[in-house]
C-alpha cells in the first residue's frame, strides 16, 4: 500500500525523455524504446566503440595510445536522447535514472560478466566537495544497480578522489591526462584480482587509464570498465 501511495505521489519518469511513466511501469516510456542508440557490432575490442568493419580488431584511437584497462564495455552511443539522460543523472537530480542504466549495463554484457568472473565493481569515486554538492556519486548508483542483477560486490574502499579537479568534458586529450595525474588514490580496502571500473560515460579514457593504473599498482591483475555510453571519440 505505501509503495502505491508514492507511486501515485511521485510517478516514475521515463529514465529517457523524463516522461511520467502509466502506473506500474518503471524504466522507459514506448516512445523512447526506439530512439536508443545502442554501440553496434562490430566493436573495437578494447574500448568497445563502434569500427567500420570487422576487419579492425581496434579503433583509431586504440591504435594511437594504449590503455591501462583490457576491454571496457558502453551500452549506447554518447548522442541524443541518451547524452541528455546522463546529463540529467548527473547534474539535475535524476539519480533514479541509474536503476535502468545499470541494470541493463548488467543484462546487456551478462555473458561477460560470467566469463571474466571479476569479484567487485569499483565505482568511479567524485570528490568529497562534488558529492556533497550533488548528493551521490552517479557511478556508485550504477553500479549498485548492476550488483543487484549480478551479484556482484560494489567496492568503494578501494579507490578515492584526492584532488577536486577540473571538469573534464572541456579539456583536451593532454590536459585531461594532466588533470588527472594525482585524481586518483587507492583505499584501504585489498584489490581483488579481477575488477571491473563503472562509469557512466566514456570519452577519452583518461579517467578509467588512471583508475585501472591505480588499481593494478595495488593488487589488480585484470581490470575492465562498464559505462553506459561512449564517445564518438576515445575515452573520457
Amino acid at each position: 500500500m505505501a509503495n502505491k501511495i508514492i507511486n501515485l505521489l511521485f510517478p516514475p519518469r521515463c529514465a529517457v525523455c523524463d516522461a511520467v511513466l502509466p502506473y506500474g511501469k518503471e524504466g522507459i516510456c514506448m516512445d523512447c524504446r526506439g530512439k536508443l542508440p545502442f554501440v553496434e557490432e562490430p566493436r573495437c575490442f578494447r574500448c568497445g566503440k563502434t569500427v567500420e568493419n570487422e576487419e579492425e580488431e581496434l579503433c583509431g584511437d586504440c591504435r594511437r595510445r594504449e590503455h591501462a584497462f583490457r576491454q571496457a564495455f558502453p551500452v549506447f552511443q554518447y548522442i541524443p536522447p541518451v547524452s541528455d539522460a546522463m546529463a540529467a543523472m548527473k547534474y539535475r537530480g535524476r539519480a533514479e535514472y541509474a536503476i535502468f542504466y545499470g541494470e541493463l549495463m548488467a543484462d546487456r554484457f551478462r555473458d561477460v560478466w560470467r566469463e571474466i568472473a571479476p569479484q567487485a565493481l569499483v565505482p568511479v569515486p567524485v570528490h568529497p566537495n562534488r558529492l556533497r554538492k550533488r548528493g551521490y556519486n552517479q557511478a556508485e548508483r550504477l553500479a549498485a544497480a548492476m550488483s543487484k542483477k549480478t551479484g556482484i560486490p560494489v567496492r568503494e574502499d578501494l579507490l578515492i578522489r584526492g584532488e577536486d579537479t577540473k571538469a573534464q568534458k572541456k579539456l583536451s586529450r593532454e590536459e585531461r591526462a594532466l588533470n588527472l595525474k594525482a585524481a586518483f588514490q587507492p583505499g584501504k580496502g585489498t584489490v581483488p584480482e579481477c575488477v571491473v571500473l563503472v562509469d557512466d560515460i566514456y570519452t577519452t579514457g583518461a579517467t578509467v587509464d588512471t583508475c585501472a593504473e591505480v588499481l593494478l599498482r595495488n593488487g589488480a591483475k585484470r581490470v575492465y570498465v562498464a559505462v553506459v555510453c561512449c564517445g564518438a571519440g576515445a575515452g573520457r
